[in-house]
């Protein structure tokens, strides 16, 4: 008996020693070095509690655990006043005079694993996550999934010390599979047409019945998956319903939350960048100006450490990849100047950190790429919103930031001759069928929802450049003259639309009203569209109340008497909560100008 366990031993040992480890005096095994040929094979020193642990363990510096866990791991803190209070804090500013050791990779033999090969692979790589649950069941993985990361990349850990220090708490599960088909296709149809942030081969992929468990999953694909359920969730016919699941979309969305620190603290992640997107379209739809400001910040500044907005480091990447990484980050430039324009906060991606050129063509999406009557070849619509998005920073930048309030008048009066200029070789670089107040564009359905905010956008930036002189209550040049703070200036009046502010402001909002009955239905798009007809009935009703007396301001008051009938045979057709909010400010703009009305008259 004993010679056959002796025998067994030295089989043992034999086989250990032909893996690259090695048997001392000791009976203790050391795991190879990377000079042995096994790959980059960390020691092995684990050990179960501080009084678990071996004389030479003990000596072994703690810091070295800094490196495995974001936080100290139970049962870990020690007493002795040698040590650090918090030995497992990463130091954060400073580095440290000794050499920083390996991190621990915690790595089984392959034959462990049910595989005919040699070497090892690690417990904490994809491949030893998967074979803990298969031989766990599962159920003891949650824990280690918080620790770790299920990417591999080299040295993040040092560079990105509080990655993954929270664990996600899941306030939603994922639907059934065949559900999640059906709404990714509605994603697809309805949603990335117009924003489109997702090739869909990667969107499809991504959705996989593999792929689904939040513990294999990284942030920006965690963030991804539940930001585009909320947003499939909250369009028509979604798969589940005819109705959208307000609900449902919530508790998605907040699952999508729990990944934005993960997303903001660890290394920049194009997908993390494409799901917060996600998530800002939705927060703007609900008109919330804090977290919008919020995600979008962080949105940008991911985009500046992938490099997105520059030229610099592309040859490395497919056509399809620089086509993607150009298309996510001027939808992220889109959106920073339209939160900034809406709240009234300063952007956040400064345009002179942009080397990058304006996209030529269109993303792979027909929807942008328009065939065109008067001119060969393709519109594409994706550059122009860019551009105009251009010009709506320049706007807020030169007229409505905190630089711009104590400028003389004269300068304001440059500015805006100068803006407008823009706006109009902006209007005039499109084809003519598809400018703003061309009388045939939205004759013919389905109505471009594209072209529509397009417009909606163009009006917009009319009234926010000319309202600054409406409001002072010039209309000719010798009200100009009046004015106490003008004083003569050859620039001040090198665009003489400057004296049409008021007739000008009036006009855009009128356009932009009767855009209204192009609104669309489904509650995101909605969302987003309805801040401009607000502004527009706002306008309006503001000219009524500055100068009543106007015989043009009947035809105005009638506008605004037709826009409240219309919402509100609109809204009784509807359970929007956005729609009801657009009454509800129709009848308060329009009850104040018929209180000036009265009052005059």
């Amino acid at each position: 008996m004993i010679n056959h366990l002796e025998g067994s031993l030295e089989r043992m040992e034999s086989r250990l020693q032909g893996l690259g480890f090695t048997v001392g005096e000791n009976d203790t095994i050391i795991g190879p070095s990377s000079s042995e040929g096994v790959g980059d094979i960390s020691p092995l020193r684990l050990s179960l509690s501080p009084t678990d642990r071996s004389p030479r363990v003990e000596d072994v510096d703690d810091t070295d655990w800094g490196n495995i866990y974001t936080s100290p791991p139970p049962g870990s803190i020690r007493s002795s006043a040698s040590r650090s209070p918090s030995p497992h804090m990463p130091n954060l500013f400073g580095q440290s005079s000794q050499p920083q050791a390996a991190v621990p990779c915690f790595n089984v033999p392959r034959y462990l694993g049910g595989i005919l090969n040699s070497g090892c692979f690690s417990m904490i790589s994809q491949e030893g996550l998967e074979w803990i649950a298969q031989k766990t069941g599962g159920e003891s993985m949650d824990h280690l999934t918080r620790l770790v990361l299920t990417e591999e990349r080299d040295g993040f850990i040092a560079d990105y010390p509080l990655h993954c220090i929270s664990p996600r708490r899941v306030f939603c599960p994922l639907p059934p599979q065949e559900h999640i088909i059906r709404l990714v296709e509605r994603y697809l149809e309805d949603f990335n047409v117009t924003f489109p942030l997702f090739r869909q081969s990667d969107l499809l992929l991504l959705f996989e019945r593999a792929h689904l468990d939040m513990r294999f999953q990284s942030p920006g694909q965690w963030a991804i998956m539940n930001a585009v359920l909320a947003v499939a969730y909250m369009l028509p016919d979604n798969g589940a319903s005819k109705q959208p699941d307000h609900q449902k979309s919530w508790l998605l969305l907040k699952n999508a939350l729990e990944a934005v620190n993960e997303l903001y603290l660890g290394p920049p992640d194009l997908r993390g960048l494409q799901g917060l997107l996600v998530m800002v379209v939705l927060f703007m739809a609900a008109s919330a100006a804090r977290p919008c400001s919020f995600l979008i910040s962080v949105a940008i500044h991911i985009s500046d450490q992938l490099g997105l907005g520059t030229t610099e480091d592309i040859s490395i990447f497919t056509e399809e990849e620089k086509q993607e990484r150009q298309t996510v980050f001027w939808l992220a430039y889109c959106l920073d100047r339209e939160i900034s324009f809406r709240f009234g906060e300063p952007p956040v991606q400064n345009d002179e950190a942009i080397s990058a050129a304006l996209p030529l063509d269109a993303p792979n999406c027909l929807v942008y790429s328009m065939p065109t009557i008067d001119r060969a070849g393709t519109f594409s619509a994706f550059a122009s919103a860019c551009k105009l998005a251009q010009i709506r920073g320049e706007i807020y930048q030169r007229l409505y930031s905190a630089s711009a309030t104590d400028r003389p008048f004269h300068q304001i009066l440059a500015s805006v001759g100068d803006l407008d200029r823009k706006l109009q070789a902006w209007k005039d670089s499109l084809p003519s069928e598809f400018q703003p107040e061309s009388p045939t564009l939205f004759h013919s359905p389905p109505v471009s929802l594209i072209l529509l905010h397009m417009h909606h956008t163009y009006h917009n930036c009319m009234i926010a450049i000319h309202s600054l002189i409406a409001a002072r209550g010039i209309n000719s040049a010798q009200d100009l003259s009046d004015h106490p703070g003008y004083t003569i200036n050859p620039d001040s009046l090198s665009n003489p639309r400057v004296l049409l502010s008021a007739s000008l402001t009036s006009k855009a909002a009128r356009a932009s009203i009767g855009l209204m009955k192009y609104l669309p239905k489904d509650d995101i798009s909605l969302g987003l569209t309805m801040y401009f007809p607000t502004v527009a009935l706002r306008t309006l009703a503001s000219s009524i109340v500055r100068n009543p007396r106007d015989t043009g301001q009947i035809y105005n008051m009638r506008i605004l008497d037709q826009a409240e009938a219309f919402l509100s045979s609109t809204c009784s057709d509807t359970t929007s909560e956005g729609m009801k909010r657009l009454v509800k400010n129709c009848a308060e703009f329009r009850s104040l100008a018929e209180r000036a009305m009265k009052e005059c008259y």
